[in-house]
């Protein structure tokens, strides 16, 4: 009876792979329900912060999110995945608005594709250089801004019904147009930035735009679709051998004077309508700082090549350490109590270097941080290393 019931037991290697087999699939179900108990952690102390109560003429905080391309790749896919596994819950929980700007500008060379940086540096430093435009066109000395801002607005306007109307083919109705323009934020939005990458980004362009030149060009205005096609094209010179050929007419630059005293830089191609005008702020600029938006650091360690394969095995068992690290960092943004002054350049310069150390940054083009020390001594950043925010209530 015994010899008969043996024979039905598995042998060696079936109860090697069954053992091997249950075992995993019990670490992972550990790791899922010990994930989940964590980010469900967080989220009961962000939604503190939802029941604060505030005033009916107050703003309800908002923040800019920037994601980058993560170093090794070529698009935001795994910054995106990472920021709505990690981050945007504990925010939603928190009840914290955003506005999120993924950067992903490539360009092919030799038919290798690669990416271009410094799009998140230039939308931080425009962003900050426009807050301290409109800070000088208030002033009342300052009448001569307020009429290229007014030129300004006039030709942005006019290039996004022209544009818009290149998209629809036919003239759009103001109802449209209304629906098309976003609302600006009337306060500071504070920025956070995923990533040692866009960490670099962020503060040099806030730095950037904090002591930049705000001397600004007004676009020249959009051709529309019918223009173009209307436009016959210029006859080419006729050559023949033996003789000269017809003169080509250069470029000469031209002087305009600008309403009001001094001149702007114009640059006027000959036989052309378009002319370039340089509204020249720094001459009414008095160097004075401007409301810097606060900065905070959330790492993205990105895995990437064959090296790291092991590491993406341990992670998908064992996530715990991810989430707990992330969902924590993303709780001190929550709350604005964690903000404080930055220790100096080696603060900011510290914050997410041990990403370097990865794999998918070898063999790629350094990123260096330059902040002007006016900008160090009074960047506000939020204390994301540490975890100062208020615990939860048993």
């Amino acid at each position: 009876m015994f010899a008969k019931f043996r024979q039905k037991l598995p042998g060696p290697k079936a109860t090697a792979f069954w053992t091997t087999a249950a075992t995993l699939v019990t670490v992972y179900r550990y790791n899922k329900r010990e994930s989940t108990r964590l980010l469900d952690e967080y989220k009961q102390r962000a939604s503190h912060a939802a029941l604060e109560t505030i005033g009916s003429l107050d703003t309800p905080r908002k923040v800019h999110v920037y994601v980058a391309v993560p170093m090794s790749e070529l698009g935001t896919r795994r910054a995106r995945q990472h920021w709505e596994k990690y981050i945007l819950p504990v925010f939603a929980a928190g009840a914290l608005d955003y506005e999120i700007t993924l950067v992903n500008e490539t360009e092919t060379e030799n038919g290798v594709e690669r990416v271009v940086r410094g799009g998140v540096h230039r939308l931080v430093a425009d962003e900050i250089k426009d807050r301290r435009r409109r800070q000088l066109e208030s002033e009342d000395d300052n009448e001569e801004l307020r009429l290229w801002r007014a030129a300004l607005d006039e030709r942005k306007a006019e290039n996004e019904r022209r544009e818009l109307k290149n998209k629809l083919g036919v003239e759009p109705g103001m109802s449209v147009f209304e629906l098309w323009k976003e609302k600006e934020y009337p306060g500071v939005m504070d920025i956070v930035a995923i990533g040692r990458e866009t960490w670099i980004e962020v503060v040099n362009g806030v730095s950037d735009g904090a002591v930049g030149s705000l001397n600004m060009e007004i676009p020249p205005l959009v051709p529309l679709d019918s223009e173009k096609s209307s436009t016959p094209e210029p006859a080419k010179p006729e050559q023949t051998s033996g003789s000269e050929q017809s003169p080509v007419s250069e470029q000469t630059p031209a002087t305009e004077q600008s309403p009001g005293s001094e001149q702007t830089n114009t640059n006027q191609i000959s036989g052309s309508d378009q002319t370039t005008h340089m509204i020249n702020y720094d001459r009414f600029d008095n160097h004075s700082m401007v409301a810097l938006p606060a900065v905070a650091y959330i790492g993205h360690k990105n895995l990437t090549g064959w090296a790291s394969v092991p590491q993406r095995i341990f992670n998908f068992f064992h996530d715990q350490q991810n989430v707990d690290e992330y969902a924590r960092q993303a709780l001190q943004v929550v709350y604005e109590s964690t903000r404080r002054g930055a220790h100096g350049m080696e603060e900011i310069e510290a914050m997410g270097r041990e990403e370097e150390e990865l794999e998918s940054w070898r063999d790629q083009p350094s990123l260096d941080i330059v902040v002007d020390s006016r900008v160090a001594d009074c960047l506000q950043i939020y204390d994301t290393q540490n975890d100062n925010a208020p615990p939860l209530e048993n």
